[in-house]
């Protein structure tokens, strides 16, 4: 696990290259990578690389980055693991290439020589890297195939630059921050900016199963290298339909999964929080390693304690268990840490744990630990996925009965008489437009929430020329429905068969798991040098339960169904079926009555006129849902606390 920085200049083949802006660079993400750290620069190709190292695959100096190999002329920079570089290397050197390290990194620079780009498809991992081919004048910036490590870029005054967190990029003097408004509006919607925006103007993300190449004219393109979806036959169909089919791939996929994930030259560790998924995890690397070490967060006075849970899975499985409580004095010491370690508002308050949990795992000297994102999103875990099938299934059924000037009464109607529902009064609304009802899993403000907020960008114009290259068509403006429609249309018409379930999760790929769920693991486990893994988004995973129906997934009213089938082989049938508590912070306690946030959250009402309107906005809206109001109140205080960091 590294983290890595750099710039390119596009519009000249040579050009002198600063060097002390390299070595800020590489300051910046120390964090990622304390073991080792590097710069690489060549005036000859106006080509400038700064790296950082965690050692966890050859821990000697070999596998140092950036990595250039001279006989190739290829320099990589690289982030994340390639579990199948074993197998790769002996595929490698049948073809006659020779090793001067055990490093998947080496593996890497081998490849991309032997099969060219499309080596992408040989890989089995997490990754994000920058591959710069001097021989052949290309150059690529790639994202892996679920997102699970970040890569930002700018292109601005003639260069490219990049870096695993935007940070980096803030010491490079040709790049200035300023707030995207189109950016900060989805943020209100999906709690992050979706890809691939950021919250700052000119600076954006890579896209999951994206690159960006860079071809002989120094001329930028993107390409899709990976999508999920993979067409079923008529008789692969019926296989998916035998729920026993099912349960013996899954359970094969989850054992390949997680032991992929053991691949390391370091201890591997696990998050366990005593619910379902952690505890799985836990059960499956029982069975590859008999030294296992856990760690558990709890946050005080919360209804989220499952320390109990937590150490009954542990001293089932006889691992070293840890355990750390987090007050709200805690959480709120690190808050604006934290807001700094994510460079852009992420309205999770997961994070606060999250971080807590990993430094916990640092201090005991781990450097490796799996961890249980996309569960849920596979699994049809949510209690709300199953309100929002029942929807599609009653209302959006009888759409063609309905008349658009009726559909239009009843939003109305709805719109008048439940002034303080905001989600039954978007609900109706998108009814009546005939959009689909679900956007995502976790959202704070709907669209007639924010409609005040667009006067204050109405005459902006914010079409943006490269969103448009790697999304064309894609519709920019005020509406983020616009995101959600884009990506639901070209599933189906890849596949216009595609069930609500499928519909669901492809849009959770698309938008929430890499850039929410997966960016506060990346962020708050590297803020404390640790590397974070995720079995259940292992790729093979995920198109086999893309193609698994959706009422499979919850059957006889069972979320999580497949799931906590396989597990009962594993785990005892009490820790399979215990109600789901789920792994979060007390938000609304510590805004509504703590002594820490509440305080600190009240800086709104203190703000400059402009910064009380555009809040006051969506803020005057009465929403009764109390855990939604949660997640309204805290998007908005990551959005005020971001801004004050950046005035100063």
């Amino acid at each position: 696990m590294c983290g890595f920085a750099g710039f390119y200049n596009l519009e000249r083949n040579n050009g002198w290259v600063n060097q002390e802006l390299l070595e800020r660079m590489q300051q910046r993400l120390a964090h990622r990578g304390p073991d080792a750290g590097a710069i690489w620069a060549s005036d000859e190709h106006g080509l400038g690389l700064a790296a950082r190292r965690l050692k966890i695959i050859d821990l000697s100096d070999a596998g140092n980055q950036p990595f250039y190999h001279p006989i190739h002329n290829i320099v990589l920079c690289y982030n994340g693991e390639i579990y199948n570089y074993r197998a790769l290397r002996v595929q490698l050197e049948v073809l006659g290439y020779q090793f001067t390290s055990t490093s998947d990194t080496e593996v890497i620079v081998h490849a991309y020589h032997a099969w060219g780009i499309a080596c992408l498809d040989r890989f089995e991992g997490m990754f994000a890297f920058a591959l710069f081919d001097m021989a052949r004048k290309k150059s690529y910036l790639v994202r892996d195939r679920i997102g699970v490590k970040p890569l930002y870029f700018s292109l601005c005054k003639g260069m490219l630059s990049f870096a695993s967190e935007i940070k980096a990029l803030w010491e490079l003097p040709w790049l200035e921050r300023k707030i995207n408004n189109l950016a900060w509006y989805h943020y209100l919607t999906f709690m992050v900016a979706p890809a691939p925006w950021t919250i700052f103007e000119g600076v954006y993300k890579l896209p999951a199963g994206f690159y960006l190449a860079i071809d002989e004219q120094r001329r930028v393109s993107f390409h899709e290298w990976y999508n999920p979806i993979k067409l079923l036959s008529a008789s692969e169909k019926k296989e998916y339909a035998a729920e026993s089919y099912c349960l013996q791939r899954i359970k094969q996929m989850l054992l390949d999964s997680v032991a992929k994930r053991m691949v390391a030259d370091v201890p591997v560790a696990a998050y366990l929080s005593g619910g379902l998924d952690s505890s799985l995890i836990v059960a499956l690397m029982s069975r590859v390693s008999s030294k296992i070490s856990t760690f558990t967060v709890a946050c005080a006075g919360g209804d989220y304690d499952e320390r109990s849970w937590a150490r009954r899975v542990a001293a089932l499985y006889g691992t070293d268990h840890h355990e750390i409580v987090v007050t709200e004095q805690d959480a709120f010491g690190y808050y604006e840490q934290m807001v700094q370690a994510l460079d852009e508002p992420l309205a999770d308050c997961v994070c606060i744990p999250f971080y807590y949990v990993s430094r916990l795992a640092h201090e005991h000297g781990l450097k490796v630990a799996q961890v249980g994102e996309g569960a849920d999103e596979l699994f049809f875990g949510y209690s709300s996925y199953m309100r929002y099938v029942n929807l599609m299934q009653r209302w959006y059924r009888a759409l063609p009965f309905f008349p658009k000037t009726l559909r239009w009464g009843v939003a109305r109607s709805v719109n008048q008489l439940m002034p303080g529902r905001p989600l039954r009064v978007e609900f109706a609304d998108n009814w009546y437009r005939g959009r689909m009802p679900f956007w995502g899993g976790a959202l704070a403000f709907g669209e007639q929430q924010k409609r005040e907020v667009q006067k204050f960008f109405i005459h902006q114009n914010v079409h943006d020329s490269v969103v448009e290259q790697i999304y064309p068509g894609m519709q920019q403006g005020f509406d983020s429905y616009a995101i959600v429609d884009y990506h639901r249309l070209r599933l189906l018409q890849m596949d216009p068969e595609a069930d609500i379930g499928k519909q669901m999760l492809y849009l959770e790929l698309k938008q929430r798991l890499p850039e929410l769920l997966l960016m506060r693991a990346d962020k708050m486990s590297m803020a404390t040098s640790i590397e974070a893994r995720e079995p259940f988004l292992d790729h093979h995973l995920v198109e086999f339960m893309l193609n698994v129906p959706w009422d499979m997934r919850c059957r006889k009213g069972q979320t999580k169904y497949l799931l906590k089938k396989v597990a009962e082989e594993f785990l005892p049938h009490e820790i399979v079926y215990r109600p789901k508590i789920g792994f979060a912070a007390p938000t609304y306690r510590w805004i509504e009555q703590g002594n820490y946030f509440k305080t600190y959250f009240q800086q709104l009402e203190r703000s400059t006129a402009q910064e009380r309107s555009l809040f006051g906005a969506i803020t005057t809206h009465d929403n009764k849902n109390v855990m939604h109001r949660a997640v309204q109140n805290w998007t908005l205080q990551q959005m005020w606390s971001f801004m004050q960091t950046m005035a100063k």
